[in-house]
């Protein structure tokens, strides 16, 4: 790993180098950090190195590099100019790097040569090269290529590459194949010339064989884009190329990223953000905007988007791809190299012996269409493999099949899992990593978009934990609880030995015995005024400030409060938040159905009544407290249900979160820290995230909304809430389909399918919902054979949800559950069943598919008598002999309940294949079919731009002719038309732009002076940077570039002028620019001393355009200034080259959202270089950005400080 590597070799240097001049390495105070004596000119001085990021060590880590003040003006400027040389290298060879540039010598009075990695005078410049770097020559090479290693220490690769003719046609061939497989191709950058670059692969969600419920589960539609990114910073790179390099070395030169569009490729914009590194807090923020955007009925949201797996599967991607990949072309399937990967994680795998089982090849699942089941590598053994086919059948590997891999550690899930939600392993450390690092469902999202399925969640899980169900449990999460003896007393003994709630014989668990009890903490408590105060006042706090206690008095033991700590600064008396007092349920038996009383449940014993206190009286009472010191993950199994039960009671009705939420629009819910415990946000966290089922709302009658959810209301069942319901794999309705197919056409079914009903109690529904439905256990006895029992009567369904003592609610639930019963599809071929009467028992689960979740509630059992139903205008044509009844009458099914393929055809489609093609198969709707046969047309794709089709023609040859002749033209002419498509027409008659570059009159512009803060490390760097702008510039046509900058007018490198041009003429800003006879659009650059570490200035200077409360956009502020994050710290990387921003910064120019960019009309035309500034930090404020270090020094371009309209 990285950083073990840099501690080890910072170890070995620690323990004695033999480098000429340098001594006394030692580790430094900071992370990253080491010191070291070098003697410089006969001076023995203390050099500091900082490796700024551990995680990237020893690939591309960036090292800075500096000495004490004392330390002579020319040492520092050398250290300074080496900074960049030291990237990407080991600590001996930075120390080898300091000890030859300044010239050290040892003992001996020998100098150090570096001879380890080839480094030589030219990779640095000589004293020569920095004189004359002081001036712009175009034709002087000032920085050369990097050159690094590879797996072969003989061989070395090129940061870039040439762009030769093979190189390009290589380049075609690996593109085509990828488009050959069903993919759509799109790049941006300069991908054909070498340079970095941007490559997608993309396909629709419709064609990747996963159903409708699992769509609706991960927040996907089926007419959106799954687009892999692959970013190539230093050129393109094959697959020949890559596999040579080590992971580190792979990992710099090729990365991946995964994301949804609805385009079939992102923008460039978009592109540069989904690489741009952010912190946790701002990944929150952005995850956050995105699922508010998600949240808005009807609307979807437009262009590039992080999915719900897409930062598990970034990771992925990043620490794993490059690894697993050698491992295959060691002879491994993807199965096997990715188990191989995990069993020797930190092991050294040249010196293993590798089993034969990692080489076992992996079984095709038939259940996926072939795009999602394809193998480049094994299909084309014998030719070049294409290295972004290959990356993305592996991002589809691990998209489609979510479900089979953990989300931390990637391991292979148990097969009989079936899941629609992808979760973790039962490892605790995966289960802790997925909580905090925050890969699970935004709790916030579900409370405020499904508040009922939520309520719906926790009373499974309370009335399982009550009744000794639950069995698996949040541990690695460490949350600290109260201590059992704090609540055991609350909680009659509920739990129960056998599988189901209560049958006859059933035994209660016998409460394990607790190892030494805390005791109860004395002190006295006032009700009124929320204190505490101790008696012992010598003796230390006990308490912090926001640690959770239980609160019990003496006059009222029975009554417990939860409290958070608020103050403890005037101890002995410490000032408490509002108590919660956790409403306490007992089991009602009235709900037992079973023929046998149930047993009798122990209450805690009662002691003497005492004269209480009124409630309201401000007087300190006896009490004792209990802190939340407990961890969870050592208490028993029977303490933790127990525990779990006591925290559910602590928490608010989900109705008062929703709340709290809409209230405090952009806080979290761990932000309520007055009402809600840690512990108690853990267990609702891992409660909503462990739901593996997909589970939506059906508004109640008279609630339905138009659209969907009125018409998903089935009827027959008055009195019941409905939800959608879905269980299984991803590939579960696929199967499903299959099975329907194959029995219809087998049995030649007129009616291919049944609904019937499956009850089961309470407290076997959280289990149920994690694992689907199965027949491991036998709750009722199998008297009809082994299989899920269903019931085309809903009143034999009822009775087996009541089986049991009585029930156990929530008591802060809203619905009051009392029984659930499922509603699931079934192939209709009863006589192949286990049992075709009294009851429908089915032994093959692929012929079973959940569709309706119905539950009693006490608001429905209140408005039974009232409700009046009405039937769905589409439902299902159901087979008589077989129609299930329901509690008010025989139920009538939406069409909706099922897949939009088998839904009846209108007359329209029935008449036309091209019109079914538009209706049915182009994935527009939510309801688009799951093709069996894997047949799907373009017929709903975007189309593909010019810019990435050509890229797949090949370049034309054509022979010159000795002598012209009238026929000599037609070959050049076909080739000119093909290469102006790529290069532009420098012949054309008609010019493409009415721009003329160099017309622009400087004396009118705030030209500033030379800084007197300026470096040679960043004059030398914005020079080659210049200089490569104007090699472009010189080569692409001046209508397809966009920009321009005169080579002539530059003096000082600290400020650029730029001139944007040539813009779609379609735009409103196009039109302005024609409309009011400006040519182009005046840019200003200007760098700090910092530059590459941090961003330029970038600013309009002319025209002005409208403020974006005037109506305008294109991201320029009110004062000129651009506002996009890639120009701040948190969103510019070292590596962005300056052809990218400018690229960038002319499309969010163009950009329409949220609104087209338009110039003002009137008044002074000119903006000021203060209010540009002032523009600046207010985005960066309103925005949560950050503005580099000196901002105002570099912007004011070291004029000092001006006005907030000064021209300069």
């Amino acid at each position: 790993m990285p950083r073990k590597a840099f501690v080890a070799d910072l170890g070995k240097a620690v323990s004695g180098v033999s480098i000429a001049g340098i001594s006394d390495v030692r580790a430094g105070n900071d992370d990253g950090e080491f010191t070291f004596q070098c003697v410089a000119d006969g001076t023995k001085l203390e050099i500091s190195a900082l490796i700024t990021d551990v995680s990237e060590y020893p690939s591309s880590h960036m090292c800075m590099i500096f000495a004490g003040s004392s330390a002579p003006e020319k040492v520092a400027d050398i250290l300074q100019d080496i900074t960049d040389a030291a990237t990407g290298k080991s600590v001996a060879q930075i120390l080898e790097l300091v000890s030859q540039k300044l010239e050290s010598t040892d003992s001996d009075g020998d100098k150090q040569m570096i001879d380890s990695q080839g480094y030589s005078d030219d990779e640095f410049g000589t004293d020569d090269d920095e004189d004359d770097a002081e001036e712009y020559f175009p034709d002087d090479d000032f920085l050369p290529k990097p050159v690094l290693a590879s797996k072969d220490p003989g061989t070395t690769l090129e940061a870039y590459t040439k762009p030769t003719s093979a190189f390009r046609q290589r380049i075609r061939t690996d593109l085509r194949k990828a488009k050959a497989a069903g993919f759509k191709i799109g790049h941006h950058g300069g991908l054909l010339d070498g340079l970095g670059c941007y490559v997608s692969l993309s396909c629709r969600v419709s064609k990747l064989g996963i159903s409708e419920e699992a769509m609706q589960a991960w927040q996907i539609e089926p007419n959106e884009y799954l687009v892999a990114i692959l970013h190539y910073p230093n050129g393109y790179k094959t697959m020949d190329t890559i596999k040579s390099c080590d992971a580190p070395t792979a990992r710099r030169y090729f990365s991946i990223r995964v994301g949804v569009s609805t385009t079939y490729k992102p923008t460039m914009q978009e592109a540069v953000q989904a690489f741009t590194v952010l912190s946790k807090e701002d990944e929150k923020r952005r995850e956050q905007s995105q699922n508010s955007d998600l949240q808005q009925k009807d609307t979807q949201v437009r262009g590039f988007r992080n999915s719900f797996i897409s930062r598990p599967l970034n990771e992925l991607l990043e620490e794993r791809f490059s690894t697993v990949l050698g491992y295959r072309y060691e002879g491994m399937p993807w199965r096997g190299a990715e188990a191989y990967y995990n069993d020797h994680i930190g092991t050294n795998h040249a010196q293993m012996a590798i089993k034969e089982e990692y080489y076992v090849s992996d079984q095709a699942n038939v259940a996926y269409p072939p795009i999602v089941t394809a193998d480049h590598i094994i299909e084309s053994a014998t030719g070049e493999h294409s290295l972004p086919l290959v990356g993305m059948q592996f991002v589809l590997r691990h998209f489609v099949r979510c479900t089979e891999f953990c989300l931390i550690c990637f391991t292979k899930m148990s097969d009989d899992l079936q899941a629609i939600k992808p979760y973790v392993c039962d490892k605790p450390l995966c289960l802790y990593q997925y909580m905090s690092l925050g890969f699970g469902p935004s709790i916030e999202h579900e409370i405020l978009s499904q508040p009922k399925v939520v309520d719906l969640l926790i009373s499974f899980c309370y009335t399982s934990a009550r009744l000794g169900k639950l069995s698996d449990f949040p541990t690695g999460l460490s949350l600290m609880v109260p201590p059992t003896i704090a609540y055991e007393k609350d909680y009659g003994n509920t739990q129960y030995d056998s599988y189901s709630t209560w049958v006859h014989g059933s035994t209660q668990q016998t409460p394990p015995a607790a190892s030494t009890p805390p005791q109860a903490c004395p002190m006295r408590f006032n009700v009124a005024t929320k204190e505490i105060i101790f008696d012992k006042r010598e003796d230390k706090c006990p308490l912090r400030t926001g640690d959770w206690i239980v609160i019990r008095t003496d006059d009222d033991p029975t009554r417990p409060f939860h409290c958070r700590v608020a103050n403890t600064t005037f101890y002995p008396t410490i000032q408490v938040a509002e108590p919660v007092r956790p409403a306490l349920t007992t089991m009602d038996p009235s709900t037992n159905t079973y023929p046998y009383p149930p047993p009798a449940v122990s209450t805690p014993p009662q002691k003497p009544p005492q004269a209480q206190a009124p409630s309201g009286s401000s007087e300190f009472r006896p009490a004792a407290y209990f802190a939340y010191d407990q961890n969870f993950d050592e208490l028993h199994d029977y303490h933790k249900r127990t525990a779990i039960s006591a925290l559910l009671d602590a928490l608010p009705r989900v109705s008062d979160m929703k709340n709290y939420l809409v209230r405090k629009a952009q806080s979290p819910l761990s932000s309520w820290v007055d009402r809600l415990s840690p512990a108690a946000t853990g267990i609702l966290r891992w409660i909503i995230a462990s739901n593996r089922a997909c589970i939506m709302q059906v508004a109640d009658e008279g609630e339905s909304e138009s659209g969907k959810k009125g018409e998903e209301r089935l009827y027959g069942m008055a009195g019941w809430s409905q939800f959608r319901f879905a269980m299984g794999a991803p590939d579960k309705e696929r199967r499903f389909l299959q099975a329907v197919r194959d029995t219809t056409d087998r049995l030649k079914l007129k009616h291919s399918t049944l609904f019937a009903w499956h009850g089961s109690p309470i407290n076997n529904w959280h289990s149920i919902i994690r694992e689907g439905l199965h027949f491991k256990d036998t709750a009722h006895g199998r008297a009809y054979g082994h299989g899920v029992y269903h019931s085309l009567d809903v009143h034999t369904s009822i009775g087996y949800s009541s089986f049991g003592p009585g029930t156990i609610h929530w008591p802060m639930s809203d619905l009051r559950v009392s029984q659930a019963l499922a509603l699931n599809e079934i192939v209709n071929a009863p006589k192949e069943f286990v049992s075709s009467s009294p009851h429908l028992v089915v032994a093959q689960l692929d012929w079973i598919q959940t569709r309706y979740l119905f539950v009693k509630t006490q608001a429905s059992s209140v408005n039974t008598s009232n409700s009046k139903e009405s039937k769905p205008a589409d439902f299902i044509e159901q087979d008589p002999n077989m129609t299930p009844r329901g509690s008010t009458d025989s139920i009538v099914i939406p069409v909706h309940a099922i897949a939009g393929s088998r839904r009846p055809q209108t007359r329209t489609v029935k008449n036309s294949t091209s019109k079914r093609r538009k209706t049915l198969g182009t994935g527009s709707t939510a309801y688009d079919p799951i093709n069996l046969d894997g047949e799907d047309d373009d017929g709903a794709s975007v189309c593909t731009l010019d810019e990435d089709r050509i890229i797949l023609e090949d370049e034309p040859t054509f022979e010159p002719d000795p002598l012209p002749t009238p026929n000599s033209t037609k070959g050049k002419s076909k080739a000119g038309n093909f290469l102006s498509k790529l290069v532009g027409s420098k012949s054309s008659p008609k010019p493409l732009t009415d721009f003329v570059g160099g017309t622009l009159d400087f004396s009118t512009l705030p030209m500033l002076k030379a800084p007197q803060w300026a470096t040679p490390a960043a004059t030398k760097r914005l020079m080659k940077d210049f200089k490569d702008l104007v090699k472009v510039q010189n080569r692409e046509p001046p209508y397809e570039l966009g920009w321009y900058i005169d080579p002539e007018r530059h003096d000082n490198m600290y400020q650029w002028i730029v001139e944007m041009h040539s813009f779609d003429p379609t735009l409103p800003l196009a039109k302005d620019m024609k409309t009011q006879n400006h040519k182009s659009i005046v840019l200003e650059l200007r760098f700090g001393n910092q530059y590459p570490m941090a961003p330029p200035f970038v600013r309009v200077i002319r025209p002005k355009f409208l403020g974006f409360n005037q109506g305008g956009g294109g991201h320029v502020t009110l004062g000129g200034a651009m506002c996009m994050q890639l120009l701040t710290n948190d969103g510019w990387l070292p590596t962005s080259s300056l052809e990218s921003v400018l690229l960038q910064v002319r499309m969010a120019m163009s950009s329409l959202d949220p609104r087209p960019a338009r110039l003002e009309t009137g008044g002074r035309g000119e903006y000021g270089i203060g209010e540009a500034i002032e523009a600046y930090l207010r985005a960066c404020a309103v925005h949560g950005w950050t503005a580099p270090p000196g901002f105002r020094e570099m912007a004011m371009g070291g004029q000092g400080n001006a006005g907030s309209h000064s021209f300069y």
